[in-house]
């Protein structure tokens, strides 16, 4: 019989190697599109402070809306196919700018409901409303800085799915 004939000069037979993936910060690589990902939520945050003087408060908000979208359709179309740390990475990315946009909506919602002329009203709202969306602004741009760190040196996100850091 074949296999009774054992000999310690016979190798094994060879095993298929997986091509690595070229480049590290390519945008074809795991740690390439954690990163863009990560810089998009970034952007998604940053952008309305800066450009809210040259365009306006609603236009800069929308292309902010519109950089936080291209963010979670990459992070979306990357995660399945994506290795387990940067998976997390995605899954991150996506709850971050998913629930400050939900939160900025709801904070922005009294415009359209209350009329500009009840003065009292916005006396006490304005400023909660301004402090309430530099806290959520700070707590996006915070776990975004993070992710991205913890991005280029290919480690996951400890708890991908919280709501702190």
């Amino acid at each position: 019989m074949s296999h009774d004939n054992v000999t310690p000069f016979r190798r094994p037979p060879p095993r298929p190697v997986r091509p690595q993936q070229s480049g590290g910060m390519g945008f074809k690589t795991h740690r390439g599109k954690a990163v863009l990902v990560h810089v998009l939520t970034i952007a998604c945050f940053v952008v309305p402070f800066v450009l809210a003087g040259a365009v306006g408060g609603q236009a800069a908000q929308l292309i902010g809306f519109g950089i936080g979208l291209a963010g979670v359709l990459v992070a979306h179309s990357s995660r399945d196919s994506a290795t387990p740390w940067a998976a997390t990475h995605h899954e991150q990315a996506m709850r971050t700018i998913i629930i400050a946009s939900i939160l900025i909506t709801a904070l922005s919602l009294p415009r359209l409901v209350v009329s500009q002329e009840v003065a009292s009203f916005w006396t006490i709202y304005g400023p909660i409303a301004f402090w309430t969306w530099v806290v959520i602004v700070l707590w996006g741009g915070l776990r975004a800085v993070v992710g991205l760190v913890l991005a280029g040196l290919r480690r996951p996100v400890f708890k991908a799915r919280g709501w702190l850091l």
